[in-house]
C-alpha cells in the first residue's frame, strides 16, 4: 500500500514542513531538533520492520511496511504535537537583526 510519493511525503514534506511551524512558534530550533530525534530514536526503538535497513531490537515488530498508515499516523500525531508546542512553547520571537538598530543599537 502506499507509494513512493506517500514515501516521500511521510518522510522529507511534512516532518520538514513541521519542524519549520515549530521553530516558527518557538522562535528557536531547539524543540525541533529535539523533537526530530525523539521521533528518529523512537522510530527505531519502539516500531520495527522485519527485514529493513536498520535491524536493531525493538518493542514491536511488523512484518510488512505499510506507507499509507504510517501517513495516517501522521495525520494524528502531527496536529497534537502541534497544539503542544503552540500552547505549552510558545513564547515572543527574538528580535530580529535587521531590527536591532531601531533601538539605538548596533
Amino acid at each position: 500500500m502506499g507509494g513512493w510519493l506517500t514515501v516521500f511525503f511521510n518522510y522529507f514534506l511534512v516532518p520538514g514542513l513541521v519542524w519549520t511551524v515549530v521553530s516558527l512558534i518557538d522562535g528557536t530550533t531547539e524543540l525541533a531538533i529535539g523533537a526530530h530525534f525523539a521521533n528518529n530514536i523512537g522510530g527505531n526503538l519502539l516500531i520495527g520492520v522485519a527485514e529493513s535497513a536498520v535491524t536493531a531490537p525493538t518493542l514491536f515488530t511488523i512484518s510488512k511496511f505499510h506507507a499509507t498508515y504510517t501517513a495516517l499516523s501522521m495525520l494524528v500525531v502531527v496536529p497534537i504535537f502541534l497544539a503542544i508546542a503552540y500552547g505549552v512553547f510558545k513564547q515572543k520571537s527574538p528580535q530580529s537583526v535587521s531590527q536591532s538598530h531601531q533601538k539605538g543599537r548596533w
